[in-house]
């Protein structure tokens, strides 16, 4: 898992948020082709929400693995009502 320094840095708002998405997949090239759907994570909060382009992105079979084992990881903690460790909750 990469431990990226912004990832700590960076606040909720203004972070591009998922809202829809679509895959195809190829054998052969052993890799998966998204197409990600974006908004700004504070639409319908604030007046001015920030346009956030789609992302078209393409992941190996191996990360996508990873990734998805990450993601299902986080999912469960947060059903568990456990947040992560570095994260500080402002009041």
């Amino acid at each position: 898992m990469m431990e990226d320094e912004k990832m700590y840095k960076s606040n909720v708002g203004r972070m591009p948020e998922l809202t829809d998405f679509a895959l195809v997949y190829s054998a052969a090239g052993k890799l998966i082709v998204l197409d990600l759907e974006m908004k700004d994570s504070l639409t319908g909060y604030i007046e001015d929400p920030q346009p956030f382009p789609d992302i078209h992105l393409s992941i190996r079979a191996d990360m996508a693995r990873e990734l998805a084992h990450a993601l299902l990881e986080c999912a469960d903690n947060i059903d568990a009502a456990l947040t992560h460790p570095t994260i500080k909750l402002v009041q």
